[in-house]
């Protein structure tokens, strides 16, 4: 095959309806999707860690090191949840070491709580090590089944389809992320070092806290009557006039108990630098193996009907054109526009890399490439509107029956959005996050409060912004050819063929629906339906839905 040839001249088996179910019924169970087993292991570490506390008891008989080890397993964690989304292969590693780990009777709680907690992570992780195992599972069976509908036909990638060079970004990135931790690793480790080497040839002083009020450090008093500052983990720890044996070699003086610095900071970026860097690193190469062993070798050819919905390649089989599609990704390449009948190289799956043969409507050959993992199509959840008889679709069927009598046909485009009342609401909903947060946080740094706490009161704020940056930024302009819908500083066009209605959902949601196969549109939270009853009067959603409905039923109002 030369790299001129159109789909039409090219003998791929066409992949019919029958062969595209059998596909789509390989689907991953919805306990094993990476989310709810990542979502329980956070909370079971959050929940094994910040009420229990882990602190070492350091001893002058048994000092404390610089636990390298418990910060690894510490951040493994949080790693080893980034890899159930993205690499289910690492995941299937990580998740034993973990527990490998978590066996050393020095990382565990005590306590029945603690116990609690540590059992809740080891079910979570062994949660996440079979949903990862399902997963990639499910991957094979559905190359298999793509593998039996193509037969025997293998052809090779055209070489006119662009080179693609996915994952070279994150091997970069995540190549410096490791130069990162390799750097802050050397540094640590060389003080680490230098501290045992003081360790060793110090001399044993006993001596009296006199202060105790610093972060890394205490005042106390030697035999001979001079004070010295003593570095410590815990300066609360020790109290005024109570004794501490001290080490001591020339001007480096520590605590007995901990004859290392607390170089916590820097084990904390080296690891997070580490862990990042190799889940980068890894990811990235994984997504360079599979486009370099797709145009390596005569891959399987499928005939396939394309499109372009909600901004993303879809794929249908031949003969299932009025039909949902099957697949679905982002595409690069001039054939990521391409419809109608094309060629799909590479066998169907999800997370697959694929090359995307297609036409124009002169007969040009254009060629799309994966610009993100395939993933298996699924129906757009609905929401919570109610559909029967009810009060809600009632009242909102009254509001468009009102506009249509009132409205006249519109003569230039018309433009609907939160009005200077929203938008100030909006404003002043934003300036009152802000200064919560800012008050919040100097009270948690002057009073010590735990950063768990402070934490938790952002992501509870996050909400709130979200609705005020809706408030705000909402807009929608009907025009001629059909609707500009603005949220936040995103712009998106919605052709008239495309949509359904518009409503205001009883939570105060503005959506934009669509036709059956394409995402609804939502602006997010925008109005506040107890507002309106209570004033009587309604919002300029609940206005904008009313009308762009009227306007989607007769075209005649339209502009």
């Amino acid at each position: 095959m030369t790299s001129t040839t159109a789909p039409a001249g090219m003998p791929a088996r066409p992949w019919l309806a029958a062969d595209a179910r059998r596909w789509a019924a390989a689907r991953l169970p919805e306990w094993a999707r990476p989310v709810w087993a990542a979502a329980t292991l956070v909370v079971a570490v959050l929940a094994a860690v910040v009420p229990v506390g882990w602190d070492p008891v350091c001893t002058v008989a048994a000092p404390c090191g610089p636990m390298w080890l418990y910060a690894i397993g510490a951040i493994g964690f949080f790693v080893h949840v980034a890899w159930l989304f993205l690499l289910p292969e690492a995941a299937l590693l990580s998740a034993p070491l973990l527990l490998f780990w978590m066996a050393d009777p020095a990382f565990r709680a005590d306590g029945g709580a603690g116990r609690a907690a540590d059992a809740a992570v080891v079910a979570a992780l062994c949660w996440g090590w079979a949903a990862a195992f399902v997963r990639l599972r499910v991957r094979r069976r559905q190359r298999a089944l793509a593998l039996e509908a193509v037969g025997e036909v293998l052809l090779p990638v055209p070489e006119r389809a662009a080179p693609v060079r996915r994952g070279v970004v994150r091997i970069a990135a995540g190549l410096a992320g490791l130069v990162v931790a390799a750097v802050t690793a050397g540094i640590a480790v060389s003080g680490d070092r230098a501290d045992r080497a003081h360790a060793a040839a110090a001399a044993r002083v006993e001596a009296v806290v006199v202060a105790n009020g610093a972060e890394d450090h205490v005042v106390a008093r030697f035999g001979d009557g001079t004070r010295h500052r003593v570095g410590v983990r815990w300066p609360e720890d020790h109290e005024r006039g109570s004794g501490l044996p001290v080490l001591v070699d020339g001007e480096w003086r520590r605590f007995a108990a901990e004859p290392y610095e607390d170089r916590a900071g820097l084990q904390l970026l080296t690891l997070t630098a580490g862990g990042a860097g190799a889940t980068l690193l890894l990811s990235g190469a994984v997504a360079a193996f599979r486009v370099r062993s797709l145009r390596r070798r005569p891959a399987p050819a499928l005939r396939v009907l394309c499109g372009r919905e909600d901004g993303r390649t879809v794929i249908r089989p031949v003969d299932g054109a009025a039909g949902p599609p099957v697949l679905t990704y982002r595409a690069a390449g001039p054939g990521a526009w391409a419809r109608g009948e094309c060629v799909l190289f590479g066998p169907p799956a999800e997370g697959a890399e694929l090359v995307l043969v297609g036409t124009t409507a002169s007969g040009d050959v254009l060629f799309a490439t994966t610009d993100s993992p395939a993933r298996r199509w699924t129906e757009p959840a609905p929401d919570n509107e109610p559909h029967g008889p009810g009060e809600h679709r009632r009242e909102a069927e009254a509001r468009v029956a009102e506009a249509a009598a009132a409205m006249k046909p519109a003569t230039a485009p018309v433009g609907w959005h939160g009005g200077a009342a929203g938008r100030t609401l909006g404003a002043l909903l934003l300036v009152g996050v802000l200064v919560f947060q800012v008050g919040s946080n100097a009270a948690s740094a002057f009073s010590g409060e735990d950063w768990w706490r402070s934490a938790l009161s952002v992501l509870g704020s996050l909400w709130l912004v979200e609705k005020a940056a809706s408030m705000i930024t909402w807009r929608i302009t009907a025009g001629p050819d059909g609707l500009a819908v603005r949220r936040y500083l995103r712009t998106r066009y919605v052709p008239w063929a495309d949509v359904t209605r518009v409503v205001r959902t009883p939570d105060g949601r503005l959506v934009v629906r669509r036709v059956r196969g394409l995402e609804d549109l939502s602006l997010g939270a925008v109005a506040f339906p107890w507002w309106e009853r209570r004033r009587r009067r309604p919002s300029p959603a609940t206005r904008a839905a009313a009308e762009l409905t009227a306007m989607v039923r007769d075209p005649g109002l339209r502009p």
